[in-house]
């Protein structure tokens, strides 16, 4: 059974679907965060868009599939593959190419206990690709996974006769879905309009401007290779024309654009693909081989350009670090991307991070523009799968052939203009003034809910004596109303001075809220890791902070209350020596490494672990930070904390030596203590259960609170002024 096509007339609907698309940024822009609420009708219009799309390839493939020959699959299948592969080495290219965009630099970034780097496992590339359970593949959306049952179902209907009825009613269903999207894209510029809005007021462009860098580079790269080389790559193997194939692209590209799903367009690309190809031929619809039908859905689960691309995001954040990738590096980077495009990059983008030691607390930077590059990967992605159904298609029809009259001028206006991108970028890069003030917004932080009856101590010594008695130290605390608090004023960002000389800092903002549950006054008192255990035992304080580490052996000495959080020990050093503290193997039993520690109970599980070193305590660390002690190769402590020392000193950085050494944080109480301490642990408990000590771990570990929020700026609050 074969079906006729004809090709519809695609201006008009461009047109109404650019018509909303303007009209959802020119509204999004006037009402501002007004319109957030029409994100609701554009998630259900892609909701819409979505519902055929699963039904759509899985009878789209089995029927196209099953009317192949096995030697006419095999050609089919090789020639897909040398395409994709000359893409893999394109994107690689374009990617080293494109990190030559980026200007000396310097940076930092916090650091984020909450998100671990991730392996590329073989379990999660199996669950995507193997259909296990193809109806769960189904329920989840796993394309691979359903592409692969759909093949092999599809080959076993090459080999089986009397198909040709399942096949015809498999055909019937796929013309029945490709008219119920034909229909949904007909609302698009509705469903698009919504979308666009909703994300243009809500969308903060102050938030975007010190990822200019990021977005540049991508957006760059991304337009050179869906408008320049892939369609150039089409144009000299095919004599499809550049001003056909570009008219072509034209909807799938607006609608992967105001959507975001590559796979929503799945359906408009093969049809736009079959279309193209028969105009091609001369409109011969009696070809039956070799079609978009087969092809796109196949190529769909292999990583795309767009995809690709997405790894230039590891060359800016070691940029954004302070850390210049070598051209090896990034070829590196490159190469890796290529082979790990295959999982999701939410997986492999912190995997990189960790690989090339660099924090990852940079994924929030890479999921923060995620909107715009997103979309700009979808179009690479939109233009990739027809440029590979074109380039396959032509070939299956022996049409394909190297037009050497446009080669040349193609290639020499090809790399003028990659040329003419990076220069221009990299020139706009190295004028603008990308001012590091990171340090000044963490130091301008202050505690979120203050408590009223507050003194901070200069110095122990003019403190007065506390009275000793036989009652507990709780009951004193309750019927006194006062709470003395040892804290350690270094130890950022658990305790430290801003620079408003205001005492803040993560356990600083939890003893509010303790004095505030107990209605006591807090009165704090500055310790050294020296004397904090003295002060405890000589009754001068009643509660140690300063994101103490639980050990062992403190067990013996003092009462410590349950972690609130844990610690990630790391090795602090100066940008160009990073490679060397990788493992904590690579300096185990080497007594000619000189290694500094921020306390002496981690420098003596430093010794523990790794045998004769020389480790000694720097107290304050800012001595090593300000180079006054150079003799020094690094500094051993808490991730958490050295990366705010980095964020203060950004020509260092912070190495989390493989394995991984974690280590519980808690507060200091006096080991007879025994109801002081159990009401703390209690404590703890309800300030977990309440998403409390979540929030203060954003605000003060990752850095949430340098991320102010004014309100968005749209013309009828700012311009008119209606709203205020």
């Amino acid at each position: 059974m074969k079906r006729s096509q004809t090709i519809q007339p695609t201006g008009t609907a461009g047109q109404r679907i650019m018509i909303g698309l303007g009209a959802g940024v020119l509204l999004g822009l006037f009402f501002g965060e007004a319109l957030a609420g029409l994100e609701v009708f554009g998630q259900a219009y892609v909701g819409l868009l979505q519902m055929t799309v699963l039904p759509y390839l899985v009878v789209s493939i089995i029927a196209k599939v099953g009317r192949l020959k096995v030697a006419q699959t095999k050609e089919l299948g090789l020639a897909a593959f040398a395409v994709l592969i000359l893409f893999v080495v394109l994107g690689i290219s374009l990617i080293v190419c494109f990190a030559g965009l980026l200007p000396p630099t310097e940076g930092a970034a916090f650091f984020s206990s909450a998100s671990e780097p991730a392996s590329v496992g073989w379990q999660s590339l199996l669950t995507q690709f193997i259909p296990t359970n193809v109806f769960h593949s189904l329920a989840e959306g796993y394309v691979p996974g359903i592409v692969v049952f759909c093949l092999f179902f599809g080959g076993a209907m090459m080999l089986t006769p009397d198909k040709e009825s399942l096949l015809d009613l498999l055909e019937i269903c796929s013309a029945g879905l490709s008219h119920v999207n034909r229909f949904l894209v007909k609302l698009a510029p509705i469903g698009l309009f919504a979308l666009t809005a909703a994300a243009a007021g809500t969308l903060r462009f102050e938030e975007l401007v010190r990822l200019q860098a990021y977005l540049i580079m991508y957006a760059m790269a991304s337009i050179v290779t869906a408008y320049v080389v892939l369609p150039a790559i089409v144009c000299n193997l095919t004599s499809i024309r550049y001003r056909d194939f570009v008219h072509a692209i034209q909807e799938p590209v607006l609608i992967a654009i105001a959507t975001g799903k590559l796979v929503v367009t799945l359906p408009l690309i093969i049809e736009k693909c079959d279309g193209l190809l028969m105009q091609n031929a001369g409109r011969d619809q009696s070809s039956p081989d070799a079609t978009a039908s087969v092809l796109v859905p196949l190529a769909y689960p292999f990583p795309h350009l767009g995809k690709m691309l997405t790894f230039t995001f590891i060359v800016f954040a070691a940029w954004y670090s302070g850390k210049e990738l070598s051209f090896l590096e990034t070829l590196q980077v490159a190469t890796l991307g290529a082979i790990f495009s295959f999982a999701s990059p939410l997986v492999t983008i912190p995997y990189l991070l960790d690989q090339y030691q660099l924090p990852q607390d940079l994924m929030s930077l890479f999921v923060l523009p995620g909107f715009i590059t997103m979309r700009l990967g979808d179009v690479v992605g939109v233009v990739h799968l027809m440029a590979l159904s074109t380039i396959v298609s032509e070939y299956s029809r022996r049409s394909l052939c190297v037009r050497w009259n446009r080669l040349m001028p193609s290639l020499a206006g090809g790399l003028i203009c990659i040329a003419a991108m990076i220069a221009g970028g990299r020139l706009y890069l190295t004028s603008t003034t990308l001012r590091y003030d990171l340090d000044q917004q963490f130091l301008a932080l202050e505690i979120q809910s203050p408590h009223e009856d507050v003194i901070v101590h200069a110095a122990a010594d003019e403190l007065p004596e506390q009275e000793r008695s036989q009652r507990s130290t709780l009951e004193r605390i309750i019927e006194s109303g006062t709470c003395r608090v040892g804290f350690l004023p270094d130890a950022m960002p658990y305790c430290f001075f801003n620079s408003r000389q205001h005492l803040v800092g993560l356990d600083v903002e939890l003893m509010h809220r303790l004095a505030k549950r107990l209605e006591i006054r807090l009165e704090f008192v500055p310790c050294s890791h020296e004397t904090f255990l003295q002060r405890l035992a000589s009754n001068e304080i009643d509660i140690a902070i300063g994101g103490v580490l639980l050990l062992p052996e403190r067990l013996a000495k003092v009462g410590l209350t349950q972690p609130y959080r844990t610690a990630t020990l790391a090795v602090v050093t100066q940008d160009h020596r990073r490679g060397e503290f990788g493992s904590w193997e690579n300096f185990k039993n080497n007594p000619e490494v000189h290694l500094g520690a921020n306390h002496i109970d981690v420098a003596k599980s430093i010794k523990r672990n790794l045998g004769p070193l020389r480790v000694e305590v720097i107290e304050p660390p800012k001595q090593y930070f300000t180079g006054d002690r150079p003799e020094i190769d690094g500094m051993v402590m808490a991730a958490e904390i050295g990366a705010v020392w980095n964020i203060l000193y950004p020509n260092h950085t912070v190495v989390i030596p493989t394995p991984r050494i974690r280590r519980p944080v808690s507060f200091v109480v006096r080991s007879e203590d025994r109801a002081w301490l159990k009401l703390l642990d209690r404590w703890i408990d309800f300030e977990r259960l309440d998403g409390s000590l979540d929030q203060l771990e954003i605000y003060w570990i990752q850095g949430g609170g340098t991320k102010t929020k004014p309100p968005r700026w749209s013309v009828i609050d700012d311009v008119l002024g209606w709203t205020n």
